[in-house]
C-alpha cells in the first residue's frame, strides 16, 4: 500500500480513503500487540539478567554495575550507529530479526545456565546485546509508525502504545519475581525467549514500511555509514525544534537518573517504608501512566502538540516535588509517595506521547531512524552521566537534595519546552 498524500485523498472518494485509513490503523495493532509483548520480555530480561548475577554468579556491587553500563552503553552506541542501517531497510523485517535475536540470546543464556557454563562476562555481554537489539527494534518500530500511520492518527496511536507499554511493564514486574522463583532460571529465560518470539508472531502479514532510497555512492562501506550517521546528527542539530527536544531529552534523562540513584535509598532509609508498602505505592504509578495516556490526546487538541510535551514535563515536576516533601513514614509521607507516582507517570506519559510525535512528523522519512537514534544516544549517556553525578551528589549532601536536584532539571526541561514548542502543534483527525 504506498503512503497516503493529498493528492492521493482528493481523488478517492471519502468512503474510500476512510477504509484505507481503518486498515492502517488495524495494522498499527499488530504493531501494538508486538510491542507489548516484547516489552514484556525486555522488562523480564532486566530483571532476570541481574537475578542471574546475584543468585547464581554472587556478583559484587562492581559487577552489578557493570550490567548496567553494558545494558545502557550499548543502547547509546547502537542508537548512534544503528539508525543509518535501519533508515535502508525495511522497518518490518528489522522488528522480526531483533525479536528472533533477543530469543536467542535469552535462550543461550538458559542453556548457559542448565549447562552451569554461565559466568560473569557472557552476561555482560548478554546484557549488551539485549540493550542493543532492544534499541533497535525501537527504532524501527517508531519509524514504521511514521511511515505507515497518517500524521492526524500518531498522537493516538503514541498513546495507546503507551498503554500497552505500561500495561506490560506492570505485568512483567508483578510475574517476574514468581516466575523466577516458581520455574527456576532456565525455565524463566526460556519464557522471556517466547515472548519474543510471540511478538514476532505478531507481526505476521504486518505491511512493509520500505527502505529510505539511497543514492548509488563509491567508497568503503564504514565511510558512507559514518556519512549516513553524520546526515541525521546534522539534521538534528540544524532544526531548532529537533536541538530542543534534544536539550529536553538530554534534561529528562539526567533528571530520572539523578533521582534514581537517591530514591529508594530515600524512601527506605531516611522515611523508613517497607518493601511490602513500597510495593503498594509504586503500583500506583501504573494508574497514572494510563490517566496520562488518556488525557494526551485531549491536551494535544486543546494546548497542541508543544504545549502539552510542556504540561507533560510540568506535571513531572510536580509529582517529584513530592518525593522530598515526604518526612518519616505515615499516612502524609504515603500521600506525598502515590501523589509522586500518579502525577509524575501522567505527565512522563504525556510528555512521552508528544515528544515521540514530534519527532516523527518533524524529520523527513529517510532519516527517521538516525534521527530517533541520535536522541536515544544522547539520552542514553545523560542517563550514565547523571547516574554517577547523582552518586556523587548524594554522597556528598544527602539523597533529599538530590531528590531537589532531580526536580530542578525537570522544570527547567518544562520551560524550555514552553517557551520553544508554544508554536508547535501535532497533526490532529
Amino acid at each position: 500500500m504506498p503512503p497516503l498524500s493529498p493528492a492521493r485523498l482528493l481523488h478517492n472518494p471519502p468512503a474510500t480513503f476512510r477504509a484505507e485509513m481503518g486498515n492502517r490503523f488495524q495494522d498499527f495493532h499488530r504493531v501494538l500487540a508486538a510491542e507489548s509483548v516484547s516489552n514484556f520480555g525486555a522488562m523480564l530480561s532486566r530483571l532476570a539478567i541481574p537475578w542471574l548475577a546475584t543468585l547464581t554468579l554472587a556478583a559484587t556491587p562492581l559487577q552489578m554495575g557493570w550490567l548496567l553500563v553494558a545494558d545502557v552503553l550499548a543502547g547509546a552506541v547502537g542508537g548512534l550507529l544503528l539508525g543509518a542501517w535501519i533508515d535502508a531497510r525495511g522497518k518490518r523485517r528489522v522488528m522480526l530479526v531483533t525479536d528472533v535475536l533477543r530469543a536467542a540470546v535469552l535462550a543461550g543464556l538458559g542453556a548457559l545456565a542448565w549447562l552451569q557454563q554461565l559466568n560473569l562476562p557472557l552476561l555482560v555481554a548478554a546484557a549488551a546485546a539485549n540493550g542493543l537489539l532492544t534499541v533497535a527494534f525501537e527504532m524501527a518500530r517508531s519509524a514504521w509508525m511514521a511511515q505507515r500511520i497518517a500524521d492526524a492518527n500518531l498522537t493516538r496511536a503514541n498513546a495507546q502504545l503507551a498503554v500497552g507499554t505500561s500495561l506490560s511493564e506492570t505485568l512483567a514486574f508483578a510475574l517476574g519475581g514468581w516466575l523466577y522463583q516458581g520455574l527456576g532460571a532456565v525455565l524463566a529465560l526460556l519464557v522471556d525467549a517466547l515472548s519474543y518470539l510471540a511478538s514476532a508472531l505478531c507481526l505476521r502479514g504486518l505491511p512493509e514500511a520500505p527502505a529510505a532510497a539511497q543514492a548509488a555512492r563509491e567508497g568503503p562501506v564504514w565511510r558512507q555509514w559514518r556519512d549516513d550517521t553524520a546526515a541525521g546528527l546534522a539534521l538534528l542539530w540544524s532544526d531548532s525544534r529537533l536541538r530542543l527536544l534534544a536539550v529536553i531529552e538530554v534534561l529528562g534523562a539526567l533528571a530520572m537518573s539523578l533521582g534514581g540513584t537517591s530514591y529508594m535509598i530515600f524512601v527506605t532509609r531516611e522515611l523508613g517504608f517497607s518493601t511490602g508498602e513500597q510495593g503498594l505505592i509504586f503500583a500506583t504509578g501504573g494508574l497514572g501512566a494510563l490517566l496520562g495516556a488518556s488525557l494526551a490526546v485531549r491536551l494535544g487538541r486543546r494546548l497542541g502538540g508543544g504545549m502539552a510535551m510542556a504540561a507533560g514535563l510540568a506535571l513531572c515536576a510536580l509529582g517529584a516535588a513530592c518525593t522530598p516533601l515526604a518526612v518519616g513514614a505515615g499516612l502524609m509521607a504515603a500521600a506525598l509517595l502515590v501523589t509522586q507516582q500518579v502525577v509524575g507517570d501522567a505527565g512522563q506519559t504525556v510528555h512521552q506521547i508528544h515528544e515521540r510525535t514530534l519527532r516523527q512528523t518533524l524529520v523527513p522519512e529517510g532519516l527517521l531512524a538516525r534521527v530517533d537514534g541520535g536522541l536515544r544516544s544522547l539520552g542514553q549517556g545523560a542517563t550514565l552521566a547523571g547516574a554517577l553525578g547523582g552518586g556523587m551528589l548524594a554522597s556528598a549532601w544527602g539523597t533529599r537534595l538530590a531528590l531537589w536536584g532531580m526536580v530542578a532539571l525537570m522544570g527547567l526541561a518544562a520551560v524550555l519546552a514552553w517557551r520553544g514548542l508554544a508554536a508547535v502543534r501535532s497533526p490532529q483527525p
